[in-house]
């Protein structure tokens, strides 16, 4: 079993980027006319747009991960149709469990973007159409950045969320599985990371009990999967671990 993450971020990513440009280019052109950064009116909805959108091809990749690894245990889903429908239910609760807290983060996040480049030229003591220009050189390089992060933290939480929730309607008691990349990349005590990710590798628990993320402080930090949205951001943001899962009666 194994996401393909990277092809998640790579559909995500224009899609991020686009709406990114979007709400900030409308900002500077309020700025520009009034003098305030006022994101646009629709900006919730074009983010929600964009979110749920990531979260739908995420959640399908990461629940068909499952089905196509332990076919035996969902013989019940016998129809396309089925399964679509119940993808359908998993993009909906995840959109109700995290969908307004994210759409928040990522717009109280750009409109902070563009504040402080307008708080810092201020600084300066250049003029509105100065601003205004800065602001627009800024654009390609803050919505490239930002998008990359997003795309990535975006796709691969759906995508475990998708994985985990499918497993549960197995027929078959499951096992889930912590899985890390082994690189240089994960995140480590020896790195200097707040949260140990590599030492998670491996590790089991049963389906409804959280993994416990070891911290620098001493304690853990529980997390139902890999990017799981209730996790602090040091724990989250661009991780790359994945889900295993094994029949609870057997041993591998």
């Amino acid at each position: 079993m194994a996401i393909d993450l990277d092809r998640l971020e790579e559909e995500a990513q224009p899609k991020v980027e686009r709406t990114l440009r979007y709400l900030m280019n409308e900002a500077i052109s309020n700025y520009a006319k009034t003098g305030v950064a006022g994101l646009p009116n629709d900006a919730n909805t074009r983010v929600q747009d964009m979110l749920k959108s990531i979260y739908t091809a995420s959640i399908k990749a990461g629940g068909m991960d499952v089905v196509d690894g332990l076919k035996e245990c969902f013989l019940h889903l016998e129809t396309k149709q089925t399964i679509a429908e119940q993808f359908s239910v998993f993009v909906n609760l995840f959109i109700d469990l995290y969908g307004a807290a994210k759409v928040q983060l990522i717009t109280d996040t750009t409109r902070e973007q563009i504040q402080r480049v307008i708080r810092m030229a201020d600084d300066e003591g250049i003029g509105t159409a100065a601003i205004t220009k800065r602001l627009r050189d800024a654009v390609p390089q803050f919505s490239k950045v930002r998008a990359a992060i997003i795309a990535r933290t975006e796709s691969h939480a759906a995508s475990q969320y998708g994985s985990v929730s499918m497993a549960k309607q197995s027929t078959r008691p499951l096992v889930k599985g912590w899985s890390s990349v082994e690189d240089g990349r994960t995140r480590s005590f020896i790195e200097g990371d707040n949260y140990d990710h590599v030492v998670m590798n491996g590790e089991t628990v049963a389906m409804e009990q959280a993994f416990n993320v070891p911290t620098s402080t001493g304690g853990t930090e529980p997390l139902q999967f890999p990017g799981d949205p209730n996790g602090s951001a040091g724990n989250v943001i661009n991780c790359r671990c994945a889900m295993t899962y094994r029949r609870a009666d057997r041993d591998n």
